[in-house]
């Protein structure tokens, strides 16, 4: 495996498990307010589904926006 895919594969997982842990967040928030009962129990036993859901979706959407923009920089670097 390239180096490159390596670490667009990390770079996937951990900006998936960020992600996921922010999505949760806000979605324990809306479905049952700030720091009410079980809020944090309720909300750090979720991460891990939204996790492994979200985890094949980053990965194959981070290689193709990484695939646009760097052909978006390489059509700028030519027209200077």
């Amino acid at each position: 495996m390239k180096p490159e895919l390596k670490k667009l594969i990390v770079f996937g997982m951990i900006i998936t498990f960020f992600t996921s842990t922010y999505a949760t967040f806000l979605n324990t928030i809306m479905n049952q307010g700030f720091l009410t009962g079980n809020f944090v129990s309720n909300w750090l036993r979720t991460i891990p589904r939204t996790y492994f859901l979200l985890l094949p979706f980053v990965l194959i959407t981070g290689r193709i926006t990484s695939a646009l923009v760097d052909r978006m920089f390489r059509k700028e670097a030519r027209a200077k």
